[in-house]
C-alpha cells in the first residue's frame, strides 16, 4: 500500500469542514496523569523509544556528499551522522576509541578525515581508524574504528537504532509512512543554517502539541490560527506515524473547483509526524519547518530544535531576511504559546496525579491517542 494522495486528504478536510467535525477514532483514550512524572517510566520509555527503537537522526540533504556529517545528542548518546566515501551513511558514537573524547563538536561540517582533538587519533568517513599518533606505543589495538550503530536510509532521512547490534528493518517500520515522505522530497531541500534551540517540559507533552489540531483555533488565535478552522483534522495513521491536515479557512471557496486544480498550500495545512520525535511541517511544494524533540535529563524537560528547509538555496540577502523572519515567528509560537503551557502543565502534573487524575484525549485527538499507544507498546515489548 502507499500513503493516501493529497487531493483525496483535500477532498477529506473540506468534507469535515462540511460536516463540522474532523476525523474520529473510536473512543476516549484516558492516560494516567502520573505517567507523565514517573521517573522509572520515563527511564523505560528513554530506552525502549529512543534507544532502541529507529530515530530519524538526519535529512539526506544534511549530509548530501561523501564526507559530509552531522552531530546531535540523543538520549545521553553523542551522534556523528556521516556519508562514506562509498555514498552510505552511517552513525557513530562521537566518541574516539582512545579515551572516549568527542572526534567532532560542529553541528554540521565535511571532511575526508575526523581527527579527535585530544590526541590526535584520525577516522576516515566510513568510522575506520586510519592514524593513531605514537602508533609504537600501543602495541596491537583491538579497535579497528569508532562505535557503529545500526543505520539506513529512506524516504529522504536517515535513521538509527541507538543500540549497538539491535534489529533494524526500516521498511517495516516506516510502513506506508515511507511514501508518504516520499511525497515531500526530503533528499532535495536546501537548510537554513541557523538552528532554533528552545525549552520545554516533558517530551510527551511536548510531543502531545505536535499531533493535536484540536488547539490550534484557541492556543493560537492570534497567530497560526487565524487561518485555520480549527478541529476539522484529518489523520492519516501509519503505525506509529501520523499524516494530519489541518483546514484552513481558503478551503470553503474551493467546493466548485476540482481538486487537482487546488492550491494545496492554501487550502489545507499539513504535518508528518515522524514518531517518537519529528515533525515536518509543510508540502511537497513548500519549505519546511523541521522540529526535534529530545528528552531532557528529567522528566519534566525536554529540548526541541528546529531547522527550517527550502526548495532552492538562499542566495541572496532579501530570501535570507525572509528566511530568518519566519524563523523568529515560528519561534514565537513554539515557544512563547506552546511550550509555555507544555511547561505549565508540568508544573500541575504532580498534583493531579496525587488525586489520581487522568489526561483525557478525545475522539478527536486520533493523533495523541495513537502516539501514547505506540510509546506503551514499545515500553511492553522491551520491559
Amino acid at each position: 500500500m502507499t500513503a493516501t494522495p493529497l487531493s483525496e486528504v483535500g477532498k477529506r478536510v473540506l468534507a469535515n469542514v462540511d460536516a463540522e467535525r474532523g476525523d474520529y477514532t473510536d473512543a476516549m483514550l484516558r492516560v494516567p496523569a502520573a505517567d507523565y512524572l514517573d521517573p522509572d517510566l520515563f527511564a523505560r520509555e528513554v530506552e525502549a523509544v529512543f534507544r532502541r527503537s529507529p530515530i530519524m537522526v538526519a535529512l539526506a540533504c544534511d549530509i548530501p556528499e561523501p564526507g559530509d556529517f552531522t552531530t546531535l545528542d540523543i538520549a545521553d548518546r553523542p551522534i556523528v551522522v556521516m556519508r562514506g566515501e562509498d555514498g552510505v551513511a552511517r552513525t557513530f558514537l562521537n566518541a574516539c576509541r582512545h579515551r572516549g573524547a568527542a572526534i567532532t563538536s560542529d553541528c554540521f561540517g565535511h571532511g575526508r578525515r575526523l581527527t579527535c582533538p585530544y590526541h590526535s587519533w584520525v577516522y576516515d568517513t566510513c568510522g575506520s581508524l586510519v592514524g593513531v599518533t605514537g602508533r609504537e606505543a600501543f602495541g596491537e589495538l583491538d579497535v579497528t574504528g569508532l562505535i557503529e550503530y545500526p543505520t539506513a536510509e529512506r524516504a529522504g532521512a536517515v535513521f538509527a537504532v541507538l543500540t549497538v547490534g539491535a534489529p533494524l528493518d526500516i521498511d517495516a517500520w516506516l510502513g506506508d509512512m515511507a511514501s508518504a515522505l516520499d511525497l515531500l522530497q526530503l533528499d532535495k531541500l536546501y537548510r537554513y543554517d541557523v538552528e532554533t534551540k528552545l525549552p520545554s517540559g516533558s517530551w510527551k507533552a511536548t510531543a502531545d502539541g505536535y499531533v493535536d489540531g484540536y488547539h490550534i483555533g484557541y492556543l493560537h488565535r492570534n497567530t497560526i490560527g487565524k487561518k485555520a478552522i480549527t478541529n476539522r483534522n484529518t489523520y492519516d495513521l501509519y503505525g506509529p506515524h501520523v499524516r494530519i491536515g489541518f483546514a484552513n479557512k481558503p478551503i470553503v471557496d474551493k467546493r466548485e473547483i476540482p481538486v487537482e486544480d487546488w492550491d494545496m498550500y492554501d487550502a489545507f495545512s499539513l504535518v508528518h509526524y515522524v514518531f517518537p520525535n519529528v515533525s515536518i511541517s509543510g508540502h511537497p511544494s513548500t519549505g519546511l519547518m523541521v522540529s526535534r524533540i529530545f528528552p531532557g535529563p528529567t522528566v519534566l524537560e525536554c529540548t526541541v530544535i528546529q531547522y527550517q528547509y527550502f526548495r532552492a538555496p538562499l542566495t541572496d540577502e532579501a530570501a535570507i531576511a525572509d528566511a530568518e523572519a519566519k524563523r523568529q515567528r515560528y519561534a514565537h509560537v513554539t515557544a512563547d504559546e506552546d511550550f509555555v503551557t507544555v511547561m505549565g502543565i508540568g508544573r500541575r502534573v504532580p498534583a493531579l496525579a496525587e488525586s489520581g487524575d487522568v489526561f483525557r484525549f478525545g475522539r478527536n485527538e486520533m493523533g495523541n491517542q495513537n502516539l501514547h499507544r505506540s510509546v506503551a507498546a514499545l515500553v511492553a515489548q522491551h520491559t
